[in-house]
């Protein structure tokens, strides 16, 4: 299946030229290709090269393992995920709302997939908007959960936000900088963004290795550590303040990566346990939300 593929000459972070191959991980979801991950040699940002083409992507998320994309609640992960995600709304509502510096509560939530933390937050009073790319997801969150979700930002010319989210989503954006800079132009003075994403330098990630589900080439195109938020932030004039955990996702990730390993989903619930367990001293979580003020 692997083609329309293109290769990557810079540095998506630093600009910078020379590489060496990280780790070579397989495509488990569709396709069965091994797609290689690039360390820059500057500042050591990993990332997806080759990879397939912004024109061509959408074909390796035709899987139903793509759950922020399906609304089922079929078999014990599926079960588990939408349990403990309704839990985390709240979680992430909280975390948000302390560290806005005024009672508006205007957001935009990009990568929104079948919309329901849209739908969460406009039943606690906020004025919420998704964007997804997903035809299928969009159409679901505007039919059944009867929600305001666009297919871009594009198509939010003219709109400002208090607040951006993005929760496991920046790790599938082509162009980082250029992506962060329309952000920042539709976020108001003293705005917050919110990105989550996977950590590569957590315990989980360093035991499964290749099989580390968070790794999901080619979907995931960039493979983030906390240095390499510090320095996309830097370099779009955000200001990162704040840094929390995403404690549940060790659970998750672990249990995906156990299965993709040939594992039992309970071995890989305890390495989540041990994930977290070490994280508590040196602040490496499995997955880690950003605080990024305009």
């Amino acid at each position: 299946m692997k083609h329309d593929l293109e290769n990557i000459y810079s540095c998506p972070v630093c600009s910078g030229k020379s590489f060496k191959n990280f780790l070579t991980v397989v495509d488990h979801n569709v396709s069965g290709d091994k797609f290689n991950i690039s360390e820059c040699n500057g500042c050591g940002f990993r990332f997806t090269n080759p990879r397939p083409k912004e024109n061509s992507i959408g074909k390796y998320y035709k899987s139903g393992n793509y759950i922020s994309h399906n609304s089922t609640k079929k078999g014990l992960i599926n079960k588990i995920y939408h349990v403990v995600r309704d839990y985390q709304f709240k979680i992430k509502r909280n975390n948000i709302a302390k560290r806005l510096a005024s009672n508006e509560k205007n957001l935009l939530d990009v990568g929104c997939g079948t919309g329901d933390f849209v739908k969460y937050l406009k039943n606690k009073g906020w004025s919420a908007t998704g964007v997804e790319t997903d035809d299928a997801a969009r159409a679901f969150a505007i039919e059944q959960n009867k929600q305001r979700v666009l297919k871009s930002v594009k198509n939010l010319e003219g709109e400002s936000f208090d607040v951006i989210t993005m929760w496991h989503v920046l790790e599938h954006v082509y162009d980082l900088n250029s992506y962060l800079k329309t952000l920042f132009s539709l976020l108001k003075d003293g705005g917050l963004l919110v990105v989550g994403v996977p950590n590569n330098a957590s315990y989980d990630a360093e035991f499964y290795k290749e099989n580390w589900f968070a790794y999901d080439p080619p979907i995931h195109l960039s493979h983030f550590r906390k240095k390499d938020i510090e320095a996309l932030a830097s370099n779009n004039n955000f200001q990162l303040k704040n840094i929390d955990p995403l404690i549940f996702d060790a659970y998750y990730i672990s249990m995906l990566s156990s299965k993709k390993a040939k594992g039992l989903a309970l071995s890989g619930f305890f390495r989540g346990w041990i994930s977290n367990l070490k994280a508590k001293k040196n602040g490496n979580y499995s997955s880690l939300a950003y605080y990024l003020f305009k």
